[in-house]
């Protein structure tokens, strides 16, 4: 049990700090760049957004087996609609990812390279959140996400 509290623990964290480390990597590239990008940006703000959700996920998690309680169905509820919400936003993204294409400027290719990571990252985030886990946790790597598993019950 107190091995699953500091997975649980690990993995809020783990998502929290990830969040402000793309926000110090927005501003670094805001603060040393003549072109402030704001598809960059708007790349960030949906990775922060998917790991922000991530990171709740698991603080519920950890907070339910610390208080020996289940998670409720109506957090479920909420991350059906936020699924919803991250595959639009993630639609958008690659929207803005095609424009940039279209108007790329040769001298602005390595932010353009650093968006299509983030983007890159904020699409595998939504998957291993919201469908199938990608990361291998315990071989769990190919299995539906745990967020996924509780969707579905409330929809059963």
């Amino acid at each position: 049990m107190k091995g699953l509290k500091n997975r649980l623990v690990y993995l809020f964290t783990g998502e929290f700090f990830a969040m402000v480390t793309f926000v110090l990597v927005y501003i670094y590239f805001y603060h040393f760049s003549s072109n402030h990008s704001y598809s960059l940006l708007y790349m960030i703000f949906v990775l922060n957004f998917i790991l922000l959700q991530g990171s709740f996920y698991w603080f519920i998690k950890w907070k339910g087996l610390k208080n020996k309680r289940i998670v409720v169905s109506n957090i479920y509820k909420f991350f059906s609609v936020l699924k919803k919400l991250n595959l639009i936003l993630v639609c958008i993204a690659a929207l803005i990812l095609i424009k940039e294409i279209l108007v790329l400027e040769l001298t602005y290719l390595y932010l353009f390279l650093v968006s299509v990571f983030v983007y890159a990252f904020a699409v595998f985030e939504y998957i291993n959140y919201f469908h199938t886990q990608l990361t291998n946790y315990k071989n769990g790597r190919g299995q539906k996400s745990s967020i996924a598993k509780g969707i579905e019950r409330i929809k059963s």
